[in-house]
């Protein structure tokens, strides 16, 4: 996947439980325009490790779906209705990822009435709904997923930001930033990226630039790089990347609108560790961005 993504933990014993994780899918991405991933029918080792792993490792948010799975009776006596054994593995592996990798992941939880606390769960305060059938869920899940709509991968981003840059011949000049943010505990050893810039707003100068590529665009500029410009990028820090200066008086053509100009999009994209990172935006939704940052 390429942007963030929601995995939902929800149990397939029953082709109810995969229509229900299916349909828990669709809202995330109705509601929330992010994606999701949802394994369905990975029951084996090589799955675990070639999917799931990556995928939680990975996800932005975290949805868990408790079904019982049968009544067991302790030493004693005492009855007790279990949850999946994969649920509450995974449920496991969230908790590492927010205790010990100390990374924000947020959680919503569905457990089923008759399920019991036991394990892990009896340390977490994950405050879940509790439900009868799976109508409660669908019901109850399209309002948590409201807050959930501007929800980044916690770790890393790309961003795109907007700097004035004074006068230049009596026209004003603006600085386009290219950023990486590491939130996460790993350094970023390795990247490569690529920008594509107008090529009208770089028509103020004559300059050529060492990182320029042909674009295979004559309306487009394109600029590629990797850590050998730039070096790692330290845990929790934020790195510019690429500068550079353009201006949107010179890109204004005989008899054009300035609206040509402030709908051109600005994009990047970066790929790290095999995962793509990207940002695009307006001219006019940078300078936006800019005056809104003052």
């Amino acid at each position: 996947m390429t942007k963030p993504f929601i995995f939902v933990s929800c149990g397939q014993f029953t082709e109810a439980e995969k229509r229900l994780g299916k349909q828990i899918v669709n809202l995330v991405k109705t509601v929330t325009g992010l994606d999701a991933f949802f394994a369905e029918e990975v029951q084996d080792l090589n799955g675990l490790d070639s999917n799931i792993l990556t995928a939680l490792r990975e996800c932005a948010g975290f949805i868990t779906v408790m079904h019982p799975r049968g009544k067991i009776v302790r030493p004693g006596g005492s009855e007790h209705v279990r949850a999946s054994v994969w649920i509450e593995q995974e449920i496991a592996i969230a908790t590492y990822i927010q205790r010990v990798e100390r990374r924000e992941l947020p959680v919503i939880a569905f457990v089923h009435q008759d399920v019991g606390r036991e394990g892990i769960r009896e340390l977490l305060h994950l405050n879940p709904e509790p439900f009868v059938g799976e109508s409660d869920v669908l019901a109850a899940l399209p309002e948590r997923l409201l807050k959930w709509k501007n929800l980044l991968v916690s770790g890393r981003r790309v961003e795109l930001r907007s700097v004035s840059a004074g006068l230049q011949d009596g026209h004003p000049i603006s600085q386009l930033e290219v950023m990486i943010v590491n939130d996460s505990n790993k350094s970023i050893d390795r990247l490569n990226g690529m920008v594509r810039v107008p090529a009208a707003i770089l028509k103020h100068w004559s300059a050529t630039y060492p990182l320029e590529v042909k674009s295979g665009d004559p309306n487009f500029r394109c600029f590629r790089f990797d850590e050998k410009n730039f070096g790692s990028t330290p845990p929790h820090d934020t790195r510019r990347l690429i500068t550079l200066s353009y201006c949107t008086k010179c890109a204004l053509g005989p008899g054009e609108l300035p609206l040509v100009v402030a709908q051109a999009t600005v994009e990047v994209k970066m790929w790290i560790e095999g995962r793509e990172y990207a940002a695009q935006n307006t001219i006019e939704g940078l300078a936006k961005d800019r005056e809104a940052a003052k």
